[in-house]
């Protein structure tokens, strides 16, 4: 079980790499920096909030299909080949675009229920917060690959952990304002 939980954890490094794209481009890219939701609101409370930016998806599914790339080119060279949970011969681009657009697609759908609670961007929402990456990423790879149930179900825990890790990391290095 903990090597099949490994391969799952290895094949959503592209949604890792999206997941945390958008917070490393801060300060670049600024013509890029506009709302998502260009400022509109749903009953009367912002769609996704200005944290939202065309920036981030851009970079977020760009860093997707970069580091899908990356997986492919280390499965053709015959390294980490016993990590391969998804074809990467059959599926060659798709699987990091739809990871990419996934995560930031999650973490907005996050953000959206958030603003309509009246949670405030950057506030902490524990769970999801560490979570809709994952789930927005699961849920278009499927649409490709989809994962075993029970393997999926068992990284959970690893991946909150370690999204956890990696805020810290971020606040740790003055790229977020809170850890959690």
């Amino acid at each position: 079980m903990l090597w099949a939980m490994l391969k799952v954890l290895y094949s959503f490094a592209p949604a890792y790499a999206a997941d945390v794209a958008p917070v490393l481009a801060k300060g670049f890219l600024q013509a890029w920096a506009k709302p998502l939701d260009g400022g509109r609101t749903f009953r009367g409370r912002p769609i996704f909030g200005s944290h939202k930016t065309w920036r981030g998806l851009i970079v977020g599914v760009v860093a997707g299909v970069a580091a899908y790339e990356v997986q492919v080119l280390l499965y053709v060279a015959e390294w980490l080949r016993q990590f391969a949970v998804l074809d990467y011969a059959r599926h060659p681009f798709l699987p990091g675009l739809l990871m990419g657009f996934g995560a930031i697609g999650g973490d907005a759908v996050k953000s959206f229920f958030k603003r309509q609670m009246g949670i405030e961007p950057g506030s902490s929402w524990l769970v999801f917060d560490q979570l809709d990456f994952f789930f927005g990423a699961s849920l278009m790879l499927w649409f490709v690959q989809p994962l075993p149930l029970l393997t999926w179900m068992a990284v959970l825990p690893i991946v909150f952990a370690c999204d956890i890790a990696i805020c810290a990391l971020a606040c740790w290095l003055g790229l977020k304002e809170d850890w959690i």
